[in-house]
């Protein structure tokens, strides 16, 4: 068994992104740039929404923290979709297609409580940075959520690089970029990095009480063994 973060994928997102992933597996596809677009900007708002805008609604922010993040979150978006916008319209169809493998690499389908089954967009993580929210998590369910932060916002932090290797500087590496469109994807990376690491900092680390414990169970509700 392994640790994952996953989230469950819109129906747009799961439907755009599987019919791409379908089309590049026939013999001769074609080009898709728009389609390219398309599954990162669905990709873009549904993955801020889940860590950046969700928690933030959820530990109930005052109106000056909680524009904080929202504005982390809208300047994370504008430098990934310059990236995405530009690199789309590059790619020639081998990149096409090792995007499209790396789109089903990071999805998988996960059956709920019901028996249902719905597609997760995921990544791995380390069992020791797993532990550090199952210990956020045990403290606050021992009804110590103030001696659960230090362990929140270690994972935070250390999750932080974790995605950003799987969501930036993996697909940057697989699709060989050139000078100029690597520099970009470096600004962007490093925006991103600064920002999310900031909200951290400035947000997460000075919660208290139940807002720890709101904090913490949300973020562990991500948490998959498959």
């Amino acid at each position: 068994m392994a640790y994952y973060v996953a989230f469950r994928s819109s129906e747009r997102l799961h439907r755009t992104t599987d019919g791409f992933i379908q089309r590049m597996r026939e013999p001769a596809p074609r080009l898709e740039p728009a389609t390219i677009e398309s599954i990162m900007a669905d990709f873009l708002d549904q993955s801020l929404a889940v860590f950046f805008l969700r928690p933030a609604e959820l530990v109930g922010l005052s109106g000056g923290m909680l524009r904080g993040v929202t504005l982390a979150a809208d300047t994370i978006n504008k430098a990934a979709r310059l990236v995405v916008s530009r690199a789309a319209k590059k790619l020639d169809l081998a990149q096409h297609r090792e995007t499209a493998r790396y789109m089903d690499q990071m999805r998988r389908m996960i059956p709920g409580d019901d028996g249902h089954e719905d597609w997760y967009v995921l990544f791995p993580i380390e069992d020791t940075l797993a532990s550090r929210l199952e210990q956020a998590m045990a403290l606050c369910e021992a009804g110590q959520p103030d001696q659960a932060r230090p362990a929140l916002v270690e994972y935070l932090h250390a999750l932080t690089d974790v995605a950003l290797y799987w969501y930036f500087e993996q697909p940057i590496k697989l699709l060989v970029f050139g000078p100029i469109m690597r520099k970009m994807a470096d600004v962007a990376l490093d925006t991103t990095r600064k920002a999310t690491h900031g909200v951290i900092r400035k947000v997460f680390a000075d919660l208290k009480g139940e807002q720890v414990e709101h904090a913490t169970r949300y973020m562990h509700s991500l948490l998959r063994t498959l």
